[in-house]
């Protein structure tokens, strides 16, 4: 535990220890998503990581954003010695959880004190779980313990969709064991859980979707599709306020005005034609050039893309936009687009389980 629990835990005359679901106690861990911290040791550190999503770019930068103002704000890094992350989660603790590319190992760092990460709990002892996105979510509504979820992705190319691609599981964060739950259709998925006991997926081809699990038995309760939305190379995930927070790469602002400036009647033909609007927009949204992505465009659109270098720029090179998914419908329901680019390209994203649940 460390040492400001310890400290506020002794202040409050909180127990050192917690009953988990299996009738067993540990210490420390877990959330709350505004319980009296004197009424339970799973309870929520005060913190900036329940009032903000925190994301992590793709050369570990951490960044604060801000869902209620909108704003970004730099936190610390390179994080954890230069090593690539791909995916993050954050606990009641205000520790962020990450998920490394080089070792597949998960390291912490403490976002209230930011210094060197440190290994976490969790030990890789199964092959199945490699490279995943991660989140906590509490046990239900009313037992704000948090365990982290986890879901998988190959490593192998592009994300995809189809029987049993992938697998969802979830790390004891106490003692590091990862348990698998079920298997799913989706290989590379992000999650993000809530602080009433909801865990919802990032996922899909064709179009993306919002998935909601079973935290229990790791089941699909529903699916939402995302119609005109894109998994790009880069993205993730976090729930804030009823809302889900999407992050994807974003097209270049410049993209647009020279597709207008360059293409003319070209680009007004792709977009009254279906086939090549969505192979425009998977070319836009990927980068990449396939028979999938990119196959069904005209000659004259290869040109003209050609001529738009800003259109095509490889992933390293984009930002990240930000994407609201109105889930509890307080705004009305759908997709809006509140941030168009981010100041950086956002591999991870993570809501603690202490962020507000209801409308902000």
């Amino acid at each position: 535990m460390r040492v400001l629990s310890a400290l506020l835990c002794f202040l409050l005359a909180c127990s050192s220890e917690r009953t988990r679901t299996d009738g067993s106690t540990d210490t420390d861990g877990g959330s709350d998503s505004g319980a009296d911290a004197s009424a339970d040791p799973c309870a929520c550190l005060p913190g900036p990581h329940t009032e903000n999503i925190f994301v992590i770019s793709a050369d570990g930068e951490i960044w604060r954003f801000n869902p209620r103002t909108l704003d970004f704000t730099f936190v610390v890094g390179p994080v954890c010695a230069g090593q690539t992350p791909f995916s993050m989660g954050v606990d009641a603790e205000g520790v962020a959880w990450i998920n490394i590319i080089d070792s597949l190992a998960v390291l912490n760092l403490d976002l209230l004190a930011p210094s060197a990460c440190t290994d976490s709990t969790y030990q890789r002892r199964n092959p199945e779980f490699g490279l995943f996105g991660m989140s906590f979510a509490t046990r239900s509504a009313t037992d704000v313990c948090a365990d982290l979820f986890v879901m998988t992705y190959s490593g192998d190319g592009s994300f995809d969709e189809g029987p049993d691609l992938g697998r969802l599981g979830v790390i004891d964060p106490v003692g590091g064991a990862l348990t698998p739950l079920a298997s799913n259709n989706f290989d590379g998925g992000e999650l993000t859980g809530t602080g009433d006991g909801r865990l919802f997926g990032f996922a899909g081809v064709a179009p993306v979707k919002l998935i909601e699990f079973d935290r229990e038995t790791g089941g699909t309760l529903r699916e939402i599709p995302l119609d005109g939305v894109r998994k790009t190379n880069s993205s993730a995930v976090a729930f804030f306020g009823g809302d889900i927070y999407l992050f994807t790469e974003a097209t270049a602002p410049e993209c647009s005005t020279c597709l207008d400036a360059e293409c003319g009647a070209a680009l007004d033909a792709c977009e009254d034609d279906a086939v090549c609007s969505e192979h425009l927009d998977c070319v836009l949204a990927t980068p990449m050039f396939s028979d999938e992505c990119g196959g069904g465009l005209s000659e004259e659109m290869v040109r003209c893309l050609d001529r738009c270098e800003a259109c095509t720029r490889g992933s390293v090179a984009r930002t990240s936009r930000v994407l609201r998914y109105d889930l509890d419908e307080s705004d009305g329901g759908g997709l809006s687009e509140p941030v168009e680019e981010a100041p950086i390209r956002i591999v991870g994203a993570a809501s603690s389980p202490c962020v507000p649940v209801g409308p902000i």
